[in-house]
């Protein structure tokens, strides 16, 4: 792996695997693991709390809100700006924004391949954890094709919340991390 990325620029990378791995640590690598969750189609989501405001990214005002809190988890804006853009909605992709107030608060987006829908970046900002905005935008994102079963990679911090919405664990990703030199 150093030898594939070290030449090249960039930042940190990973490696993820479904299969027990040799021990990285002695190369610089921190090891960490992400349950696998699948979720059958359908359900009914909880209601979205009365001050959350949900909309589809679909204008450049709400790609930049949706972008703005991935930045603030450390994600660089130049990559942000050029994943979350206006047209990227399409029949098998969509993201989500949800605002407080009109402030950016939470966003996920949403992948359909290979029968099920990919339930991906979900994000709320510290200053409104613990209220539900995660759970309302995972929501959206879990029944973006609500006749599909949804699968995604939890968090620590997410794995109840997914819990709570009927998804389970199947498996779970070994993922040894490393800084760039």
């Amino acid at each position: 792996m150093a030898a594939f990325f070290d030449p090249s620029p960039g930042g940190d990378y990973q490696l993820w695997s479904l299969w027990p791995t040799p021990d990285l640590a002695r190369f610089g690598f921190v090891p960490w693991s992400a349950p696998l969750m699948i979720r059958d189609a359908g359900g009914q989501a909880k209601p979205v709390p009365p001050e959350l405001d949900i909309t589809e990214v679909a204008d450049d005002a709400s790609a930049r809100a949706a972008s703005s809190v991935l930045v603030a988890f450390g994600t660089p804006e130049s990559i942000t700006g050029s994943l979350i853009t206006p047209g990227l909605a399409s029949e098998t992709f969509r993201v989500w924004v949800g605002r407080v107030d009109g402030e950016p608060a939470s966003m996920a987006a949403a992948s359909v391949s290979h029968g099920f829908v990919g339930v991906c970046a979900v994000a709320t900002l510290p200053e409104h954890r613990g209220r539900g905005y995660g759970e309302a935008l995972s929501w959206a994102a879990t029944r973006f094709r609500p006749d599909l079963p949804a699968t995604l990679q939890a968090s620590t911090m997410g794995r109840p919340v997914y819990e709570r919405m009927g998804y389970r664990t199947v498996a779970t990703f070994h993922v040894w991390s490393i800084a760039r030199r």
